[in-house]
């Protein structure tokens, strides 16, 4: 039986947000009945409805690094895997209906269309594309505009759970939805407000399940009408970064309007003038307007489905294409698509798709080597290392907008260089990178990396942990881990690096590893009081060796994503 749209839909959404939550849907989507859209949109829903104890797993991931030094964690809150395949069915629902659906002037958490297999939400690229070009082109309006970017202080954590249910519910009075769904959102919200509650918080929304980004969507969706309104064609929102685009007097007024209507949602906006507030001429930010059109982005694009075509048509070329590019020294992960292509039936549809069109098969029996995917990595590497190389030699005092629009090119090229440049060549990378506070994480996972250190990385949370984790498992040389003091940060990221296969000789003191090493702990798993782990070990079973490494091996579908952790936008939240 082949996975359907809703199981393949949760297995690329979470992939990309947390590996051990990521564990938890392939366990449950093992049974193959649970794939079908039907479980979700019927079992899920009525098991998450009848659930009376929120099941989360709270992943603690690097946000930033303060001026004094101290790492400082984002917590992330993992719903169980029942629990995201109903938020699947939901999202996939809500989409089928206008009331649920943001103004086309907001560019982040489109509902995913009836077709996609991507995500429960359009891919974040093309929205910070487009918005882009469009804030491009309101500039070239008049002569006399500014720009404005300002942005929502703790945006989620600052949704009270009263603002939150009015908006869930104004929209499903609008919108009709059957009953089911909109108590499904009731409950979710309420496990939302419990989880919030019993960790301390502020009873606010949580980050990390992908019901929060509709619901923020929904909470602005006034805010977001009434300055569509106030400047057509000139104001443009991504989650909570904010731009407005109109003369200085005009932007500055709308600012306060701005402020005012989002205190009375409980709201903030960050201190004007400083790097998250401020203002900038039309014709300065136009210096800016190709910063997203580059053809850098599309040849890696290219590079990734060649690498997915290739292991899905040729699977017998899978291990010629790891040598070569192993050879080349070039990190890639390759996960094996092989079961999955013969579960779903694809590949008697892929010889009848041949016998009717010839192109294809000469596309891409003649075009789609190992050699020639290896000789495309190489030349992107020799292209990104150049442009780094230039973006570098601006230094890393520029400031404002000149670093708004350096940063995330640096982090582009860099990110993927981890897996395309010369190993002798990534701790000079690094030290290049760590100039740059916001690129802190990315030089310490490219440094462990390097150095098979990870010792740094495990306190910086499971994000780095993960990030390093899926190119340090393709080489069987040792891990060196000098860690003094364990953590819940440091058992965190030992976790996934353990799920990986990486062997590290430390303690197994918290419940999560030894979930993850499965030595003799399985039944008294089962009966924990984290519902979060116990839930997992009872979907894995006691039977067997773990089969966490195995897992992350293998694609569980033919639709499921290629994942290069590195350059996930885990900022997005």
């Amino acid at each position: 039986m082949s996975a359907e749209k809703l199981s393949v839909r949760t297995v690329n959404q979470y992939r990309t947000r947390d590996i051990v939550a990521y564990l938890g849907i392939r366990y449950y989507l093992a049974n193959k009945c649970t794939r079908r859209d039907l479980w979700a949109e019927d079992i899920s829903i009525h098991l998450s409805q009848t659930k009376t104890t929120p099941v989360y797993f709270k992943s603690l991931h690097f946000k930033e690094r303060s001026e004094q030094g101290a790492i400082v964690h984002r917590e992330i809150f993992l719903p169980g895997p029942n629990e995201a395949y109903a938020e699947a069915a939901l999202l996939a629902e809500c989409a089928k209906h206008q009331a649920f659906k943001s103004s086309a002037h907001v560019y982040s958490y489109t509902l995913a269309s009836d077709s996609d297999t991507a995500g429960m939400y359009e891919s974040y690229f093309p929205g910070i594309q487009r918005r882009h070009n469009n804030i491009a082109e309101a500039c070239l309006d008049g002569d006399d505009l500014v720009v404005m970017y300002t942005d929502i202080k703790r945006f989620y954590p600052s949704i009270s759970p009263a603002v939150a249910r009015d908006a869930w519910d104004k929209a499903c009075q609008e919108s009709g939805i059957k009953k089911k769904y909109r108590d499904l959102g009731i409950k979710l919200l309420s496990h939302h407000e419990l989880m919030s509650s019993s960790v301390g918080g502020s009873s606010g929304l949580l980050t990390g399940p992908m019901v929060s980004h509709l619901i923020a969507n929904l909470v602005l969706k006034d805010v977001d009408k009434e300055f569509t309104d106030l400047f057509p064609g000139k104001y443009f929102r991504y989650v909570d970064d904010i731009i407005l685009v109109g003369t200085e007097r005009k932007v500055k007024s709308g600012r306060k309007l701005l402020k005012s209507r989002l205190k009375s949602l409980g709201l903030q906006l960050h201190d004007s003038g400083g790097d998250k507030d401020f203002i900038i001429n039309a014709k300065d930010w136009l210096v800016g307007k190709d910063d997203f059109n580059d053809s850098a982005s599309a040849g890696w694009a290219k590079l990734s489905r060649s690498v997915k075509q290739l292991l899905i048509t040729q699977p017998e070329a899978a291990g010629a294409l790891s040598d070569m590019l192993s050879s080349s020294d070039i990190r890639m992960p390759l996960p094996d698509y092989e079961v999955a292509v013969k579960e779903s039936g694809y590949v008697d549809r892929f010889v009848d798709s041949l016998k009717r069109n010839r192109w294809l098969l000469k596309t891409i029996f003649r075009d789609i080597t190992p050699q020639s995917i290896c000789d495309s990595a190489k030349s992107l590497r020799d292209s990104y290392s150049e442009k780094l190389k230039l973006l570098l030699n601006q230094g890393s005092a520029t400031k404002g907008y000149d670093r708004k629009r350096s940063i995330p090119k640096i982090r582009y090229f860099a990110g993927r260089l981890l897996y395309l440049e010369k190993k002798e060549n990534l701790l000079s990378l690094s030290e290049q990178l760590m100039h740059y506070s916001e690129l802190y994480l990315l030089a310490e996972v490219i440094a462990a990396v390097a150095s098979r250190d990870v010792t740094k990385i495990l306190s910086l949370g499971s994000n780095a942990a993960q990030s390093a984790a899926q190119i340090l498992k393709l080489e069987l040389a040792t891990v060196e881990c000098n860690v003094k003091n364990w953590g819940a940060v440091e058992l965190q990221g030992l976790a996934v690096l353990r799920a990986h296969g990486i062997i590290i000789d430390a303690p197994n003191i918290d419940e999560l590893n030894n979930f993850i090493l499965c030595k003799g702990h399985d039944k008294d798993l089962m009966r924990t009081k984290d519902p979060f782990i116990q839930e997992l070990s009872c979907l894995h079973g006691s039977q067997g060796e773990p089969r966490h490494s195995g897992i992350l091996k293998t694609a569980f579908s033919r639709n499921e994503e290629l994942a290069f952790d590195v350059t996930t936008p885990l900022g997005t939240y």
